[in-house]
This record gives structure tokens, C-alpha cells and sequence, in this order.
């Protein structure tokens, strides 16, 4: 007889939510979210996190920013990004101004001028310690089809909802005798190239052949004002149960990833020094999303800090910190990477496996095995029932004293349900998981793959994508100050239990699209890194400027090997191979995956590399299917290909960049 998965039903839900309740011994837990930020710390934080820390150095320290150095410094963003940061700078400087009571601002008691009327002309200030407010303008200025509003709030004003519409005049539709505020009028600047409407990256007309050549060599591609998008298309389903083992019974629907030309970068494809990057951007994007649905989310901090040793209770970073003295490539906590392998091995079939809570005498009596005999290498797995095994795993991640989603995005988690299209669902999900600390990430990314691996084996045990999302929302979801409460709780659960399940469903089912980077957060990473290169370059020249023709000074840097870009030659290492560097021709057609099989099938033990003995290891480690082809410096920190990235178009994109080779069984 065919067996099929538990009804669709709240039933697994409100079973967990009771397991829950009932395994608390009842205490009064310490209350873990802070009270609310004081006016102007979220502001702070935000800014802070969003990569502005000297914009709130200079608010806080009594400075004011014009509408010229605020466009400055988000000459990268597009308009609906710099409209965010604009209002919070905005707001923070109404909040200063407001806690300043021996100082009263005109700005203050009149409204200021909308941006439809002739601004004023900002003067530079020098504070005490000599900076002047030139720097702020080391970014050009951007110029978009819509002006950016007038975001300034009076105090009490400022809304995180997004609520307040903002009216955007075209600026075609302006007055031909309105004046243009010219900068290096006032400041004495020259001017050295001006932008197109619509786009923060494109260059001056070249005038000659070889700054022609140069411009291909370095154009970024166009970002415009339209919104960010995951790259993803809608697909029939499948009859067969070919998609992740899910059959139709999750109602959603099958997206799958569109190849891009520079090729799809996974969240462990950059360096760390890069996904910073991303978060700040990601953030960003992140708030005016929520801004442009009119859905309010709170950045909380937790204040409980959790034990400092053992296991249970503990916080992921502290876990890490102690895993990493042991393994020191570990990226996820030992004991929870160890629990989800016991049970990928051993309970992927029982029936129930997740739903049935396991013997609480046994449960008990594991905890305390663990705690004191884990890190001592003494225990053992053998004996463990598989609904033992998940029970600990649930108890795991209920009891962190900051739960897997942060304090600062479980409620952005939530409100995800609040998003009607399903695509804008799946790029607030992708943001989120951007945003997270990367033990967080990676441990998230460690529990879906089990769960997916769970519902795929539904025929068996009983649990589809339904059963199990519901049974782990409250996992994931509740915090363990609304467990020690249960009075009062029921109502706002019921309202949470659709939702909350709905999230863990998509997390589950679209994971591999939420592990992507959105190619339009690279290239805006990619300009920021080429601005801040120029902006180098400048500095360093300062001292020649006066005896070097102006031209020279703010020349672009030269491209390397240019000669072999007419070619369309790349010069790639291989350190486990050869310490040479091969030059390999390009052609429209090249991706990544052939860069790497030409040197998988060429023999560098002849020539010069003769000691065939020192090289025959590196040569077996590179057969190895898992050799990947890296792009190193230039606009970007350090990225790992994918196999079908063009390479002819991203060393047009990057010119400067180092491509390597690397086998990761050797790293």
C-alpha cells in the first residue's frame, strides 16, 4: 500500500510548540532583546553597518553634510539606495541637532528647500583637526534620470516603514533659466569628466585610438535605476520527482538559475574581505525593499551572552573560536557538524524522523555526554536513536543564546511572508542570507542541506517539505523569552505559524538560488574598488602636481599586459604546477572550464621543469575535478570562477586582475 506524508496541516506546528513549551523547566529566562535604541542609535548602527562610519563621525561631531557631498559618497548606489541612506544621514543630523539644546539650526524652525529650487552653495569648513570637507567629494558626483528628494526630517518625522512618498521631478521638466551649481566655482576644482543620465559608470567619449582601446579594456557595465533582481526563471514542474525529491505538494513554484555571461557567484566564491562589501550593499538594498513594500522590521541586539564553554547554550562565535584552535578550516561548530552527519547517515528513513520526540530520560543523559565528553574525543555515537539524534539537534538550536537568524534579522526573516511576489520574496531571502555573521550562514546552509536531504526521502519517512518547515519554524523562529512565556504567546504564534513555516519552506526548497551574490551587488563592489583606486592614485600624485601636466596626474592607472589584450592573450599561474605563468588566448568562446582543461591536459614536467618527481604530486592533485580557475585583484578582492564564466568579457570588465589556478583538495 502507498504511503504518503502527513496531511498539510498546523498539527505538526502546534505539536512542536507544545514539545517546546513542555521541555523548558519553567524558569524565568533573562530577557534577551535590548529595549528600544535611543533616538539616533539606529541611525548610527545602521549607517555604521552600511560602511558610513566616517559619514557618522562627521554628524556626530557637529559637522553637516551638504546635498554635494551626500551625492558624493553615494555615487555608487542607484536612486532608491541613495534615497536611504540620504534619509538616515538626514535623520541623524536632525537628531544631533535636536540634542544640541545651547545650538539652534534655522533648518530647525524652517523647512528646507526641495530640490526643485536653486540649492545652496556649500562652503567648505575645516573642523579643529584640519580636515576639510573637500574629501568628501573625492567620489564624482552622480547624475540619474530623477533627481534625488529632499530627505531631510524634522525630529519625530523620520519613519524606518518607508511610509512617505517621495515626489521625484524629472529633472528635463525643470527651468532652462534655473542656474547649475558648478563645484569647482566654489570649492576649485577641476572638473574632469562628466557622466551620463541614468548610470554611474560609464566613461568620457575616448579621443583617441589608444584611450578607444583603454576604455574597452576598463568600461564597467551599466547599472541604471531599476530595481535588483535575482537572475531567475520560472520552469514548468517536472513529472518526475528529478527537482531536489520534492513532489508539488509545497504549492510553490520552480525557479531556476539564468547563466550569466561573468558567470554565477555562490557566497563562497569571495573572500571575506569581499563579502563585507556585499553586506554593506546588501543591506542597503535590503531596507529600501522594505521601504518600497511599506513593511517595518526592527535591527535588535541581544544582550544575554550565553555560557563561554561546553555545548549547549553556547554562542556559535564561541563554538568557533573554540573548533577553530582545534581545526583551524572549521567553518561550522564541531558537535553540530557531527550531529547533522549521524543523521544523514542513519535517520534519513525513519519514519517520523524530526516529528517524534525521542525517550527524554535517554535525551537527557545524551546532553550530558556531550558536555563532557565531546571535546575529549570519548564519545560516541553508536548507540545514538535517531529520534534521539534529532531531538538533540532541535534542542541545539532553540537553546543559542542568539538564535541562527540573529536578533537583528529574525523579524526581516518574518516579514518576508508580507512581500506578495514570490521573486521579491526570494531576493529579500537572498539579502538576508548575505547578511548573516558566516558562522550563521554556514550552519543554516548545514541544516537546510539535511532537511532537504529529509523530504526527499518522504516515501519513506513520512515527512514532506510541509511537515518538516512546520515542525522546525518554531525551532528557528521562537525566541527562548516568548518559550518561558507561554500565557499570551498563543494568539501571536497563530498569526507566526503560517508565515513561519512558509519561510523555512522556501529556505529549504530555493536554497541554491539563495546562496548566490546578485551580479548587480558585484558590480557596484567593483566601481567602489575602482573609485577608491583612482581616489588612491590622486593621493599619491599630489605631490607631482605642481611639476607634471594635470592630465598625467588623473590618467587612469596603465593596464597591464596591454599589448596582450589586443590578443586577447590572459596569463594564467598554476603555483601546484609550475612556477611560471602560460599565456592562454582567448576567444569569444573561452569560459573558465577550458582555461582549466588546457593546463589539465598539457605536461609541464618538459623543459625547464624536468624533476619530474617534485612535480608529478601537484600534477595528480590538479587532475583532480575540483581545480578551479581564480580571479585575483584588480576591481575585485578575490573571486572562484564558474566553470562557464566568459572569460574574454570579465578580463574586459577586470584588465587588472591575476588568474590563478587552484586545486582545492591541495588548499
Amino acid at each position: 500500500m502507498s504511503r504518503t506524508p502527513r496531511s498539510n496541516s498546523y498539527e505538526d506546528y502546534w505539536k512542536e510548540f507544545k514539545d517546546i513549551a513542555s521541555s523548558t523547566d519553567g524558569e524565568n529566562e533573562e530577557e534577551e532583546i535590548t529595549k528600544t535604541p535611543d533616538e539616533g542609535e539606529e541611525e548610527i548602527r545602521w549607517l555604521k553597518d552600511a560602511g558610513y562610519d566616517f559619514v557618522v563621525n562627521y554628524i556626530t561631531g557637529g559637522r553637516e553634510l551638504t546635498d554635494e557631498e551626500i551625492q558624493g559618497f553615494t555615487a555608487t548606489l542607484t536612486t532608491s539606495q541613495a534615497a536611504v541612506v540620504r534619509r538616515r544621514v538626514n535623520s541623524l543630523s536632525a537628531t544631533i541637532r535636536s540634542k544640541q539644546k545651547h545650538k539652534v539650526d534655522v533648518r530647525d524652525i524652517f523647512p528646507q528647500p526641495s530640490d526643485d529650487q536653486s540649492p545652496r552653495s556649500p562652503v567648505p569648513q575645516t573642523t579643529s583637526d584640519g580636515i576639510d570637507d573637500i574629501n568628501l567629494l573625492a567620489v564624482p558626483r552622480r547624475h540619474t534620470d530623477k533627481r534625488l528628494p529632499s530627505l531631510s526630517r524634522g525630529r519625530g518625522e523620520y519613519s524606518m516603514s518607508g511610509r512617505r512618498n517621495e515626489v521625484f521631478k524629472d529633472p528635463e521638466e525643470s527651468d532652462e533659466n534655473e542656474e547649475c551649481y558648478d563645484p569647482s566655482a566654489v570649492l576649485g576644482i577641476e572638473t574632469l569628466s562628466v557622466q551620463q543620465k541614468g548610470t554611474f559608470n560609464k566613461h568620457m567619449v575616448p579621443d583617441t585610438p589608444d584611450d578607444r582601446r583603454r576604455s574597452v579594456m576598463t568600461a564597467m557595465p551599466s547599472i541604471s535605476d531599476e530595481d535588483i533582481e535575482l537572475h531567475i526563471e520560472e520552469t514548468a514542474p517536472k513529472n518526475s520527482m528529478q527537482n531536489a525529491g520534492l513532489e508539488k505538494e509545497d504549492n510553490l513554484p520552480n525557479f531556476n538559475i539564468v547563466p550569466d555571461r561573468l558567470g554565477v557567484t555562490m557566497v563562497t566564491d569571495l573572500s571575506l574581505e569581499d563579502m563585507n562589501q556585499i553586506k554593506s550593499l546588501a543591506l542597503i538594498e535590503l531596507t529600501a525593499l522594505f521601504e518600497r513594500h511599506h513593511i517595518i522590521y526592527h535591527r535588535r541586539k541581544g544582550k544575554k551572552k550565553g555560557r563561554d564553554h561546553g555545548i549547549f547554550g553556547v554562542p556559535l562565535h564561541t563554538l568557533m573560536e573554540q573548533d577553530q584552535k582545534i581545526r583551524p578550516n572549521q567553518t561550522v561548530p564541531m558537535v553540530f557538524e557531527d550531529m547533522a552527519k549521524f543523521m544523514e547517515h542513519h535517520c534519513l528513513e525513519q519514519e517520523g524522523i524530526l516529528r517524534i520526540p525521542g525517550s527524554a530520560s535517554r535525551i537527557k543523559q545524551l546532553r550530558k555526554d556531550l558536555e563532557d565528553k565531546f571535546y575529549s574525543g570519548t564519545f560516541s555515537w553508536v548507540n545514538v536513536l535517531p529520534h534521539d539524534a534529532a531531538a538533540l539537534l532541535k534542542q541545539f538550536l532553540r537553546e543559542l543564546p542568539h538564535p541562527l537568524l540573529t536578533h537583528e534579522y529574525i523579524e526581516a526573516f518574518a516579514q518576508v511572508e508580507n512581500i506578495q511576489d514570490k521573486k521579491q520574496q526570494l531576493l529579500v531571502l537572498n539579502l538576508l542570507i548575505l547578511l548573516l555573521p558566516p558562522v550563521n550562514r554556514n550552519t543554516l546552509k548545514m541544516l537546510l542541506e539535511l532537511l532537504l536531504k529529509i523530504t526527499q526521502k518522504r516515501r519513506t519517512n513520512l515527512m514532506g517539505l510541509s511537515n518538516v518547515s512546520m515542525i522546525m519554524a518554531p525551532n528557528l523562529f521562537l525566541s527562548p523569552s516568548s518559550r518561558s512565556k507561554t500565557k499570551g504567546v498563543r494568539e501571536m504564534e497563530i498569526s507566526m505559524a503560517a508565515g513561519t513555516s512558509n519561510i523555512v519552506m522556501m529556505l529549504i526548497k530555493y536554497q541554491d538560488i539563495l546562496w548566490t551574490v546578485p551580479s548587480v551587488l558585484i558590480q557596484q563592489m567593483r566601481h567602489q574598488n575602482e573609485l577608491e583606486m583612482q581616489k588612491k592614485n590622486r593621493e599619491k600624485s599630489i605631490m607631482k602636481f605642481l611639476r607634471k601636466d594635470k592630465a598625467d596626474v588623473y590618467k587612469k592607472p596603465a593596464v597591464i599586459n596591454e599589448g596582450d589584450f589586443e590578443e586577447g592573450v590572459i596569463r594564467v599561474l598554476a603555483p601546484s604546477l609550475t612556477k611560471s605563468c602560460a599565456a592562454v588566448k582567448l576567444t569569444d568562446n573561452t569560459t573558465a572550464g577550458d582555461v582549466v582543461d588546457k593546463f589539465r591536459n598539457t605536461n609541464f614536467t618538459n623543459g625547464r621543469n624536468k624533476k619530474k618527481d617534485n612535480n608529478v604530486q601537484g600534477v595528480a592533485n590538479f587532475a583532480e575535478k575540483d581545480a578551479r580557475l581564480y580571479e585575483v585583484g584588480g576591481n575585485i578582492g578575490e573571486r572562484r570562477l564558474d566553470p562557464q564564466t566568459n572569460m574574454l568579457a570579465l578580463y574586459r570588465l577586470n584588465p587588472n586582475a591575476e588568474w590563478v589556478i587552484r586545486s582545492e583538495s591541495v588548499d
